[in-house]
Formats: C-alpha cells, structure tokens, sequence
C-alpha cells in the first residue's frame, strides 16, 4: 500500500511541475501588458491573464474605439462579467462588451506573434490593430442577432510596430454566464502552434482511451452479461460523451451540430456518467442507506434529462448549479467508504481512494473553471484523471466478476480463474496500451514526427497488438465459461493461408525474413472458419516474434489420410522446456517478448490449443533452444 501512495503521489508531483511549467512574464495592469523590457523571442509563450479593460454595452472595433462611451472598467482577465460591478450593481449573465489590452513590445521586435484563442461565452469577433483576426459566431446585441458558436482557434500576426490593439467583442444570449473564462496565449509561432498541437493530440488520445474501456466492457457484459460491466461500460460513455464536446470539441471535426446540441451533449454526458457511476459505486460499495439515495436521484437525473430537450440553454444551464455539489457529495461519500477499506487493509481499495481522490481534486478544478474560479490549472483535467481512475475501477470490475463467478463454480476453481484473468490484464492488456500512449505522447511533444512513416507504422503495430489480444482474451473467456459456439463447414486451406499471410507480410518484410507458403491444391478441412483463423494467426504472428532478422519462416498444409496437417516452422529461438511443460498443464499462463520486444500474449498458444480442440483437432509441437520450432495442428478433412 505505501509503495502505490508513492507511486501516485510521484505522479501528481510531475502533474503539476508540468502545470506549472511557464515562463515568468509581466501580467497585465489596468489594460496595459508592458513587455519593453523582456526578452521575447520564438521559444516564448506567456499568458494574457491580469488586470484588462471592459467596456460594458459596447461592441468596440478600430473604426469606432475613439467614440468610445465611457473608458470602461478594470476587471480581472479570465472571468465571467457576471462578477463585474458598475455602480456596486453585479453584471447580468446575458449582455454584451467589449475587452481591451494594449500590449507594448520590445524596441524593434518584427517576429511573428501567435495567438492561441480560448472560447467565450457565446460569441466573439478579435480585433488586432486594425484587422479583424479571428471570431466564432455572430456577436450582436440581442438573442436574435447573436448566433452562439464553440470552435477554439488560433492565428500568428507580424507587428507593424512596437504596440498591439487587442479588442475582443463578445456577447451572450443564450447561457447563464458570459465572457472571457479562459486563459488566451500569446508567444511564438512554434511554441504556440506546438502547444495547440500537444492539446490536440492530448484530446484524442484520451477519447481514443475512453473509447477503447467502453468497447471492452460492453464485449465483456456481452458474454458474462454481469451488470457491474455494463454500469461501467455506460459510465465511460457519458464521460467520453462529456469530453468531446468540451476542451476543444472533437465533436466538430465529425459531426455538423449546431451550439446547441452541443451543450445538451455536454450536459447529457455529464449526467449520464453522474448517474450511472453513482449506481456502479453503489454495487461496488453497498449500503443499504443509499438505496433510496439512488432512486431519488434516478427522479432528479430524469427530469433534467428531459429539460435538456425541451428547454433553451440559458435556463437549464442552471441545473449544473444543483448537479455539481450533488456530483461531489456523492463521491465524497465513497471516497469515505474507500478509506475505511484501505484503513482494514484492503489494498485495491487503497489503489480506488488515491484514483477517486486525485479524481475528486481535478473535478474540482473543473468545476471553478467552468464557474470561472481560481482553478489550478487553465485546462479540464477530469477527463485525464478519469483514466487513471478507470483502471483502479476496471480492477474493481474483474474481481467482481470474478467473485460472483467463486459463488457459482465453487471456491476452487474460482480462484484458478481469477488468478489466470488477473495476470491477463495486469500484463498483457497493458502493454500494448502503454505503447500506444507512448507513442501518442511522442507524437503530441513532437508533432513533426506524424511524417515519419516508421513511426505511424509503431503505432499502428501497437494498436494491432492490442486489438488483437482483446480478441484473443474475449474467445479464450468464451471458451472458459463453455459459451464458445462453432459452425464447421469445408473451408478451401490454400486460400485461408494466402489470407493469413497477407496479413502478417508486413511484419516479414521488416524484419527480413523469408517468409512462405506451400499448400497442397484443392485440400478441404472441415473446422469453424473464425476460430481457425484465429488459430493460425496465433501461430503466424508466434513465429515471426520469436525469430530473429532474416532467419525463416515457413507454413505447409498437406493432406494425410482423412486429416488435414497444417505446420508454422520458424528458425527462432525456440521454447525452453520448462515453458512447453507449463504448456501441458492447463491453466498455466505466461508472457515473452518477441526478438525486436514486440508484445507477447501468454493467452496466445493456450487459445490455440482450446480452439484446434474445439474443431475436433489436436496440436504437436517440436522445438529446440536457438535452432527453431514448429507447431502442427491436425483436423479432419471430412464431418
């Protein structure tokens, strides 16, 4: 238990040295950025945040700035105008204004300058000296000539002078809120552009992540229809929902919405996980006191559910007012219940407590940047937490399961089940994903290696090998529980081989090796198409592994008797005894690398043996340490 406390808390200490990790520069004073004194260069970003000028009821361009009603009030940069006061009367939500900065730059300085533009609430057009650079929707001054948009963008400008204009019009009419509550970033080009680039990648990365547990688990309720998974599975939805249409709003880039479908997505994401999450704690953690807790919240999520579809956004906009400290209470509650579980010694609830705490802390953080507070950082960060959270949670799934499932087999062969399942996603499932974040993370730091074609092939490799064990570990689950159906019919050998071997000649050319295929014309095997596909992709993908560079591999199908044989021979380095000796012994399990550290799966020769059983069939192997190895299935040729 101390050593994951140390592990997270070394993780949230990078988390914010990252956060934090900004250059110093001078913040705006009553409108003014005084930067004459700085060193301003390429490598420099800064954020406008400070002290800037608002005009109240004045949309302000450079044509009419110098008619200009009043000189506008001092007010703090990012911030909704609703904690503004004129006269000591606090702004409306809805309105209309203008904010001024004038930025004064170092003697001489001609670099070009981006911008990196956050969203505002609902509307904005962005004025640099005399240009108009950048705006989404149509600001106006009522709600029929306002059209509300979210699309954050960014533009880079040359300086004409050692002094820059910015007036930014926004206006809302169609929120609760309205204003500038983001941080707008000012540097240079490959800085800023780079910057947006990591966010964006960053973003996908994290749907991609959400998206992957969701398909997971709904495979995996699919076969065990146990309702835990399902509960999670939809949990993972809403805030996969949530997240694409907030931060830089994915959504756009896939779908032609309008702003308001994108809010109601955004709420409904958010309630669906708000909802849902609180019955899947619910199963985890039962208490009887909650009970009617749920229902009178399964009353509550409804109605706001409904009122999503049948009102305008600036009244149920409201709702998150109620939502959010309900949302927060609520995890409170069992973050409660998680320590006192870590408090009896319970490690996995120890590991759920850190996860729901840090979780807890970035909602939070969420929560003052949507209401415009004194957030820790200028970004969501529920989204990335949730994944670390995901994983503590998907723990607490499979033992679940894995619990029920002692009730009804009996203590014994539960556990062997649990003990097999467990080492599956402690060690194989994590590979592959981690090396698709790596890469992801490669990419965001270093957006110019997205040209590189052996990089994109890497990834593409680590994305297969993950798909490819999640196909392997949901058969192997299937054939488990006795719930694997096959359908033999008489399947032409040659062109399944030629199909088989296409798919892997890639991986051969790589790596240099002499890859074939020899099979005697016109030969039948009467077996299940899927599951001897997978079979001989098994085989394939082990022996390309485990040989090294420009070595041998080989695969022969023949006809002897009424049995067809298919051998995969390889020049590799062979299988120690002690590993062919595990093989013998069902329910022994265990992982390798390949020659170049490609992934290894330990369900991939036990699968093999299940599935070539489950077509009538039987497996032979022959290996030798350093010299090679050859793996050779019979089935029969004939029902």
């Amino acid at each position: 238990m101390k050593r994951c406390i140390l592990i997270w808390t070394l993780f949230l200490s990078a988390g914010f040295t990252a956060i934090s990790g900004q250059e110093s520069f001078p913040a705006p004073v009553e409108g003014v950025l005084d930067l004459s004194g700085e060193v301003l260069d390429q490598q420099s970003i800064l954020n406008l945040n400070g002290e800037w000028i608002f005009h109240w009821e004045e949309l302000l361009n450079p044509d009419n700035y110098a008619s200009r009603k009043s000189s506008g009030i001092s007010c703090t940069v990012p911030s909704y105008w609703s904690s503004y006061e004129i006269d000591g009367r606090p702004l409306p939500g809805m309105g209309y204004g203008t904010y001024r900065l004038k930025i004064i730059l170092p003697p001489g300085f001609q670099s070009s300058i981006c911008f990196d533009i956050p969203l505002f609430d609902v509307a904005y057009s962005f004025y640099l000296n005399q240009r108009l650079m950048s705006s989404n929707g149509k600001v106006g001054i009522s709600k029929e000539e306002e059209q509300p948009w979210y699309d954050p963008s960014s533009f880079c400008y040359i300086p004409d002078g050692d002094t820059l204009q910015l007036l930014i019009q926004v206006s809302n009419f169609h929120h609760r809120r309205g204003g500038f509550w983001q941080p707008l970033y000012m540097g240079g080009a490959k800085e800023v552009l780079d910057r947006k680039e990591r966010n964006r990648m960053y973003s996908y990365s994290t749907s991609g992540v959400l998206f992957f547990f969701m398909i997971f688990f709904l495979i995996f309720w699919s076969f065990t229809r146990t309702k835990i998974m399902l509960l999670f599975a939809l949990t993972t939805l809403g805030i996969l929902i949530r997240t694409v249409n907030t931060g830089l709003y994915l959504s756009n880039q896939f779908l032609d919405t309008s702003w308001n479908w994108q809010i109601r997505m955004e709420y409904l994401g958010t309630y669906l996980a708000f909802f849902l999450g609180m019955i899947f704690l619910h199963n985890l953690f039962p208490r009887r006191h909650m009970f009617w807790v749920i229902r009178s919240l399964a009353a509550l999520i409804t109605l706001a559910m409904i009122s999503l579809f049948v009102l305008p956004v600036e009244y149920f906009s409201y709702e998150m007012l109620i939502i959010q400290p309900l949302m927060l209470i609520g995890l409170i509650h069992y973050l409660v219940l998680s320590f006192l579980g870590t408090l009896k010694g319970k490690t996995l609830d120890g590991v759920f407590f850190v996860s729901l705490a840090l979780f807890i802390a970035t909602l939070v953080n969420d929560i003052l940047l949507a209401n415009s507070g004194s957030a820790v950082s200028s970004n969501y960060l529920s989204q990335v937490s949730f994944q670390l959270l995901i994983l503590a949670m998907a723990l607490l799934v499979v033992l679940q399961w894995v619990r029920n499932n002692k009730e009804r087999e009996g203590l014994e062969a539960s556990l062997v089940f649990k003990n097999r399942v467990l080492s599956v996603i402690a060690h194989d499932l994590k590979s592959p994903i981690a090396s698709v974040a790596q890469f992801s993370d490669l990419l965001a730091s270093k957006p110019q290696l997205s040209s590189k074609p052996h990089v994109i092939s890497s990834l593409q490799q680590s994305s297969q090998a993950a798909l490819s064990l999640l196909e392997n570990l949901l058969y192997w689950g299937r054939s488990q529980a006795d719930a694997l159906q096959t359908s033999p019919t008489q399947i032409e050998f040659e062109s399944l081989l030629k199909e088989v071997g296409a798919l892997f000649q890639h991986m051969a050319i790589q790596k240099e090796l002499e890859f074939t295929i020899d099979s005697e014309p016109g030969i039948k095997v009467f077996a299940d198409q899927v599951t001897l596909n997978i079979v001989i992709r098994n085989l394939v993908s082990n022996a390309l592994k485990f040989t090294p560079q420009k070595g041998k591999v080989s695969i022969r199908a023949w006809k002897e008797s009424d049995k067809i044989k298919c051998s995969v021979r390889d020049t590799g380095v062979g299988i120690k005894p002690e590993f062919l000796e595990l093989f013998e012994k069902e329910g022994q399990l265990s992982s390798t690398v390949g020659t170049d550290q490609e992934i290894g799966t330990g369900l991939g020769l036990q699968l093999v043996r299940e599935l070539v059983e489950k077509n009538q069939g039987t497996i032979e192997i022959d290996s030798k340490l350093e010299v090679g190895s050859t793996f050779t299935i019979t089935l029969p040729a004939d029902k």
